[in-house]
């Protein structure tokens, strides 16, 4: 096989369930071409000679192969093979660095809700928790709009939980509607809504005591 056709190859990256960086390449028109060989090395130079390389797939008359989603920088060439299992010349390097690592914020539970009675006792505390669904170092703050509400801890790195008090006595009776926002380094920020019900208190009444010695009758 005589390949002397210029190979063009990129990277795109899908979302699917199982996402990866796909290397794709122009066909080969040889009459007699059988299919591909992807091949992958950890350095430059990459070449099948460089001593690095490495086989990573034999391929049929496919134009793409889903490298998965390396965690350091790779280099990829493809190389064409024929019916008589007769191998081209490499194909032009192509270089895969990996995305970024970044925290993603996890809150458990989604929302907070507290009841109180108006003049009564504080509501129970609670608690939320946060994590790291994504990658690296979640260094996180949180924060909130209320001045009925307090946190503890304000800030923390990794996984951590949050105590929230609500102080109800200043507050009428009714429903008050609050958020706590939890912001991260490299992350987008979470919001947590917080709901306070007061309910009035309730009313009491009492029966007034009867006279002792009271008797009703008839008087001539």
């Amino acid at each position: 096989m005589n390949w002397i056709k210029t190979f063009a190859a990129i990277f795109t990256l899908c979302s699917s369930t199982a996402w990866g960086a796909t290397l794709t390449w122009d066909a080969n028109s040889e009459s007699d071409m059988a299919g591909y060989r992807v091949y992958q090395c950890i350095q430059l130079p990459c070449t099948r000679t460089s001593g690095n390389a490495a086989s990573l797939a034999t391929l049929g008359t496919v134009t793409s192969y889903n490298i998965g989603t390396p965690s350091a920088i790779r280099y990829f060439f493809v190389t064409a093979y024929d019916t008589s299992n007769l191998e081209s010349n490499e194909s032009a390097v192509v270089t895969y660095t990996p995305p970024p690592v970044t925290p993603v914020i996890g809150v458990t539970p989604i929302s907070l809700s507290f009841a109180a009675i108006m003049g009564g006792a504080n509501p129970a505390a609670q608690t939320f928790s946060i994590s790291n669904s994504g990658g690296g170092t979640l260094s996180w703050s949180v924060s909130d709009n209320a001045a009925w509400l307090s946190l503890s801890p304000t800030a923390g790195t990794g996984n951590g939980v949050v105590t929230v008090s609500v102080n109800t006595g200043t507050l009428a009776a009714g429903t008050y509607n609050g958020s706590i926002t939890i912001n991260a380094t490299g992350a987008p920020s979470v919001t947590l809504p917080v709901t306070v019900t007061v309910n009035a208190a309730p009313i009491t009444y009492s029966t007034p005591p009867t006279p002792k010695g009271l008797r009703l009758g008839w008087f001539k």
